[in-house]
Protein backbone atom coordinates (compact mmCIF):
# COMPACT_ATOMS: atom_id res chain seq x y z
CA UNK A 1 0.00 0.00 0.00
CA UNK A 2 0.90 3.75 -0.77
CA UNK A 3 -0.33 6.89 0.37
CA UNK A 4 0.32 10.36 -0.79
CA UNK A 5 0.74 12.97 2.11
CA UNK A 6 -0.28 17.10 0.82
CA UNK A 7 0.33 19.04 3.50
CA UNK A 8 1.76 22.42 3.80
CA UNK A 9 4.00 21.22 6.88
CA UNK A 10 6.35 18.97 6.13
CA UNK A 11 7.81 18.67 9.47
CA UNK A 12 4.58 17.71 11.31
CA UNK A 13 3.87 15.19 8.88
CA UNK A 14 6.82 12.71 10.36
CA UNK A 15 4.89 11.34 12.72
CA UNK A 16 2.33 10.31 10.19
CA UNK A 17 4.81 9.23 8.38
CA UNK A 18 6.27 7.20 10.92
CA UNK A 19 2.81 5.45 11.92
CA UNK A 20 2.16 4.70 8.39
CA UNK A 21 5.45 2.63 7.71
CA UNK A 22 4.77 0.82 10.83
CA UNK A 23 1.72 -0.59 9.34
CA UNK A 24 3.20 -1.43 6.08
CA UNK A 25 2.17 1.56 4.32
CA UNK A 26 4.32 3.41 2.36
CA UNK A 27 4.17 6.95 2.10
CA UNK A 28 5.46 10.21 -0.13
CA UNK A 29 5.07 13.84 1.42
CA UNK A 30 4.33 16.73 -0.73
CA UNK A 31 3.32 20.39 -0.79
CA UNK A 32 0.63 21.80 -2.10
CA UNK A 33 2.72 23.98 -4.49
CA UNK A 34 4.87 21.06 -5.17
CA UNK A 35 2.50 18.96 -7.26
CA UNK A 36 2.41 19.08 -11.18
CA UNK A 37 -1.27 18.78 -12.94
CA UNK A 38 0.05 16.29 -15.65
CA UNK A 39 1.46 13.59 -12.59
CA UNK A 40 -0.35 10.39 -12.46
CA UNK A 41 0.68 9.17 -8.57
CA UNK A 42 0.88 5.60 -8.01
CA UNK A 43 -0.59 5.64 -4.65
CA UNK A 44 -3.78 4.03 -3.36
CA UNK A 45 -4.88 7.14 -1.64
CA UNK A 46 -4.19 11.02 -0.92
CA UNK A 47 -4.37 11.88 2.39
CA UNK A 48 -4.25 15.77 3.95
CA UNK A 49 -3.72 15.54 7.62
CA UNK A 50 -3.84 19.68 8.00
CA UNK A 51 -5.62 22.20 7.63
CA UNK A 52 -5.14 23.81 3.71
CA UNK A 53 -5.86 27.83 3.18
CA UNK A 54 -7.49 29.04 0.20
CA UNK A 55 -4.07 29.38 -1.79
CA UNK A 56 -3.23 25.42 -1.21
CA UNK A 57 -6.64 24.89 -2.90
CA UNK A 58 -5.84 26.56 -5.20
CA UNK A 59 -2.28 25.37 -5.92
CA UNK A 60 -3.59 22.04 -5.85
CA UNK A 61 -6.92 22.08 -7.99
CA UNK A 62 -5.30 21.28 -11.31
CA UNK A 63 -3.68 18.41 -10.16
CA UNK A 64 -6.72 16.64 -8.04
CA UNK A 65 -9.13 17.38 -11.22
CA UNK A 66 -6.21 15.13 -13.22
CA UNK A 67 -6.33 12.09 -10.50
CA UNK A 68 -8.36 9.52 -11.03
CA UNK A 69 -11.66 9.93 -9.64
CA UNK A 70 -11.35 6.39 -7.86
CA UNK A 71 -8.54 7.63 -5.68
CA UNK A 72 -10.02 8.28 -2.14
CA UNK A 73 -8.86 11.60 -0.92
CA UNK A 74 -9.11 11.26 3.40
CA UNK A 75 -9.04 14.74 4.98
CA UNK A 76 -8.21 14.06 8.59
CA UNK A 77 -8.85 17.78 9.85
CA UNK A 78 -11.21 20.29 9.50
CA UNK A 79 -12.39 21.21 5.67
CA UNK A 80 -14.21 24.14 4.92
CA UNK A 81 -18.42 23.12 4.06
CA UNK A 82 -18.25 26.01 1.38
CA UNK A 83 -15.14 24.07 -0.54
CA UNK A 84 -17.20 21.54 -2.06
CA UNK A 85 -20.49 23.96 -2.86
CA UNK A 86 -17.57 25.47 -5.74
CA UNK A 87 -18.82 24.01 -8.62
CA UNK A 88 -15.48 22.90 -9.62
CA UNK A 89 -15.00 20.80 -6.38
CA UNK A 90 -18.31 19.06 -7.21
CA UNK A 91 -16.48 16.05 -8.41
CA UNK A 92 -14.25 15.73 -5.81
CA UNK A 93 -16.72 15.57 -3.14
CA UNK A 94 -17.45 12.05 -4.56
CA UNK A 95 -14.07 10.60 -3.51
CA UNK A 96 -13.77 13.02 -0.79
CA UNK A 97 -13.75 11.00 2.74
CA UNK A 98 -14.16 13.69 5.71
CA UNK A 99 -12.96 12.37 8.90
CA UNK A 100 -15.21 13.88 11.65
CA UNK A 101 -13.76 12.79 14.70
CA UNK A 102 -9.93 13.46 16.15
CA UNK A 103 -7.96 10.18 15.61
CA UNK A 104 -4.91 9.02 17.56
CA UNK A 105 -1.62 8.92 15.29
CA UNK A 106 -1.86 4.97 16.13
CA UNK A 107 -5.14 5.34 14.61
CA UNK A 108 -4.70 7.01 11.35
CA UNK A 109 -2.69 4.13 9.39
CA UNK A 110 -5.92 1.07 10.64
CA UNK A 111 -8.16 4.11 8.85
CA UNK A 112 -6.85 4.65 5.71
CA UNK A 113 -5.87 0.71 5.24
CA UNK A 114 -9.75 0.11 5.84
CA UNK A 115 -10.36 2.91 3.36
CA UNK A 116 -7.53 1.51 0.07
CA UNK A 117 -9.18 -2.22 0.89
CA UNK A 118 -12.70 -0.87 0.34
CA UNK A 119 -11.25 1.47 -2.92
CA UNK A 120 -12.52 0.59 -6.30
CA UNK A 121 -9.50 -0.53 -8.47
CA UNK A 122 -7.85 2.46 -10.00
CA UNK A 123 -7.36 2.67 -14.26
CA UNK A 124 -4.93 0.50 -15.91
CA UNK A 125 -4.04 2.63 -18.26
CA UNK A 126 -1.70 6.32 -16.75
CA UNK A 127 0.55 8.50 -18.53
CA UNK A 128 2.77 11.16 -17.05
CA UNK A 129 3.34 14.24 -19.57
CA UNK A 130 6.08 16.66 -18.92
CA UNK A 131 7.60 18.60 -21.74
CA UNK A 132 9.48 16.01 -24.03
CA UNK A 133 8.81 13.29 -21.33
CA UNK A 134 5.90 10.69 -21.72
CA UNK A 135 5.71 7.80 -18.78
CA UNK A 136 3.37 4.89 -19.85
CA UNK A 137 2.65 3.55 -16.63
CA UNK A 138 1.24 0.51 -18.12
CA UNK A 139 4.22 -0.38 -20.19
CA UNK A 140 7.10 1.04 -17.41
CA UNK A 141 7.94 2.57 -21.04
CA UNK A 142 8.96 6.21 -21.42
CA UNK A 143 9.59 8.55 -24.60
CA UNK A 144 12.47 11.05 -25.03
CA UNK A 145 11.16 12.81 -28.12
CA UNK A 146 11.48 9.99 -30.85
CA UNK A 147 13.38 7.60 -28.41
CA UNK A 148 11.89 4.44 -26.48
CA UNK A 149 13.22 2.66 -23.58
CA UNK A 150 11.70 0.53 -21.56
CA UNK A 151 12.30 0.90 -17.80
CA UNK A 152 12.76 -1.86 -14.81
CA UNK A 153 10.71 -1.50 -11.73
CA UNK A 154 13.49 0.95 -9.82
CA UNK A 155 14.20 2.42 -13.09
CA UNK A 156 10.48 3.24 -12.98
CA UNK A 157 9.97 4.42 -9.49
CA UNK A 158 13.01 6.75 -10.02
CA UNK A 159 11.87 8.04 -13.22
CA UNK A 160 8.41 8.57 -11.65
CA UNK A 161 9.72 10.14 -8.41
CA UNK A 162 11.73 12.90 -10.71
CA UNK A 163 9.44 14.17 -12.94
CA UNK A 164 6.99 14.91 -10.13
CA UNK A 165 9.75 16.82 -8.72
CA UNK A 166 11.11 18.45 -11.95
CA UNK A 167 13.84 21.12 -11.52
CA UNK A 168 13.58 20.04 -7.68
CA UNK A 169 16.54 18.26 -5.75
CA UNK A 170 16.13 14.62 -5.12
CA UNK A 171 17.65 13.75 -1.66
CA UNK A 172 19.19 9.66 -1.90
CA UNK A 173 16.86 9.06 1.29
CA UNK A 174 13.93 10.15 -0.84
CA UNK A 175 15.08 7.80 -3.79
CA UNK A 176 15.51 5.09 -0.81
CA UNK A 177 12.19 5.42 0.53
CA UNK A 178 10.43 5.26 -2.74
CA UNK A 179 12.11 2.44 -4.17
CA UNK A 180 12.85 0.41 -1.83
CA UNK A 181 10.80 -1.49 1.45
CA UNK A 182 11.86 -0.24 4.28
CA UNK A 183 13.75 -3.09 6.15
CA UNK A 184 15.97 -3.50 2.94
CA UNK A 185 19.60 -2.30 3.13
CA UNK A 186 20.81 -0.31 0.05
CA UNK A 187 23.90 0.92 -0.34
CA UNK A 188 24.81 4.22 -1.21
CA UNK A 189 26.18 2.88 -4.86
CA UNK A 190 23.17 1.17 -5.66
CA UNK A 191 21.55 4.44 -5.96
CA UNK A 192 24.40 5.42 -8.18
CA UNK A 193 24.00 2.20 -10.69
CA UNK A 194 19.98 3.08 -10.68
CA UNK A 195 20.81 6.28 -11.59
CA UNK A 196 23.43 5.96 -14.19
CA UNK A 197 21.45 3.29 -16.12
CA UNK A 198 18.12 5.56 -15.87
CA UNK A 199 20.78 8.08 -17.60
CA UNK A 200 21.34 5.35 -20.20
CA UNK A 201 18.01 4.95 -21.38
CA UNK A 202 16.95 8.74 -20.90
CA UNK A 203 20.40 9.99 -23.33
CA UNK A 204 19.22 12.72 -25.87
CA UNK A 205 21.80 15.15 -27.41
CA UNK A 206 22.73 18.05 -25.52
CA UNK A 207 25.59 20.12 -23.66
CA UNK A 208 24.34 19.21 -19.94
CA UNK A 209 22.48 16.12 -18.48
CA UNK A 210 19.02 15.46 -18.08
CA UNK A 211 19.93 14.21 -14.19
CA UNK A 212 22.49 16.59 -12.74
CA UNK A 213 24.41 15.02 -9.69
CA UNK A 214 24.60 17.70 -6.78
CA UNK A 215 27.12 16.88 -4.80
CA UNK A 216 26.00 16.17 -1.06
CA UNK A 217 22.51 16.80 -1.59
CA UNK A 218 21.27 14.56 -4.72
CA UNK A 219 20.13 15.03 -7.94
CA UNK A 220 17.68 17.33 -9.85
CA UNK A 221 15.53 16.29 -13.11
CA UNK A 222 16.71 19.33 -15.66
CA UNK A 223 13.84 19.92 -18.42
Amino acid sequence: MHTLIITPRLLHSTLLRGALQRQNIKSLVCTPGSLVQDWCPSTDAIVFPHILEAKDWKALLPFLLNVSPKLPLIFLTKVDPFLFKERQFHSLARQSILVDQTLSIDEIPLLVKDVIQKAPPGDNIKQINLGAFTLDRSQRLVRVGKQASVLTKKEYFLLELLLKHPGQIISRDMIIDHLWDQNTYVESNTVDVTVSRLRKKLYVKRTDPLIRTIPCLGYQLCI
